[in-house]
């Protein structure tokens, strides 16, 4: 029970990894806060959060991380609940593919908005509530550093969410609060089951499919007092070599 006592944000739980880390924070002893968007992912969020209180304490809360004052609100709950916050884990994301000369405007920002200055001005509102032993991990993707056709939008965010990273840690350091972030392939959740076929063919031959839990794991160790040496590191969590 490394984690006990701790309190834990993990964004986008209701589901997928976000869920799959939710459940491995809590058996470490981890109280944890159970963010969802959209009102129909409710149910989800709330199964997750049985999962949860068989360890420990869970909070469901919606929140579109796209907009600010949705962010704040689900700091501002965290608080009134718990009266702290030492992880934060920003696995929510918007992932929608276009070919170079499909992207819009719209799917560009909304990209952007939850991908990138979510991080931002999450992680930003935490840190308030946070003292030292503290650790934000964000999500990044393989698509960071590969030329996926389909994914400039998505790859430029996620790129961003390791510089980031890097400046944060270096920033927040001082204050004991360390902030990494993971690099998963492809994994067996509802994201990728909706690919075409023919997407999935092509990722599999590229990378091997994890299940959430591996990640999750990877998630628990960097939230945890043995990964007091790490900083501003991206992990590759992908069985595949990327450079």
């Amino acid at each position: 029970m490394s984690l006990q006592g701790k309190v834990a944000i993990v964004t986008g739980s209701a589901r997928g990894l976000g869920a799959a880390t939710a459940v491995a924070l809590a058996k470490e002893g981890a109280n944890v806060v159970i963010n969802y968007v959209s009102p129909s992912s409710n149910i989800h969020a709330e199964g997750v959060a049985k999962v949860v209180q068989n360890s420990s304490e869970a909070l469901v809360v919606q929140a579109d991380l796209a907009s600010i004052d949705s962010l704040n609100t689900l700091v501002k709950k965290t608080i009134e609940r718990f009266g702290k916050i030492d992880i934060l884990v920003r696995i929510r994301g918007y992932f929608y593919l276009e070919a170079v000369g499909s992207i819009t405007t719209e799917s560009y920002q909304k990209t952007f908005d939850v991908n990138v200055r979510a991080v931002i001005f999450l992680s930003q509102a935490v840190v308030a509530h946070m003292g030292d032993g503290g650790r934000i991990i964000n999500v990044s993707s393989t698509t960071a550093r590969q030329g996926n056709p389909g994914s400039l939008a998505y790859s430029a965010s996620k790129a961003a969410v390791e510089a980031i990273t890097r400046v944060m840690a270096v920033e927040l350091r001082d204050k004991g609060i360390r902030v990494t972030s993971v690099n998963p392939g492809p994994m067996s959740t509802e994201m990728f089951a909706n690919l075409s076929e023919e997407t999935q063919e092509l990722v599999k031959s590229a990378y091997p499919v994890a299940e959430p839990e591996y990640i999750a794991d990877i998630i628990v160790f960097l939230a945890g007092p043995k990964s007091r040496w790490v900083n501003g590191g991206t992990i590759n969590a992908n069985n595949a070599v990327v450079f």
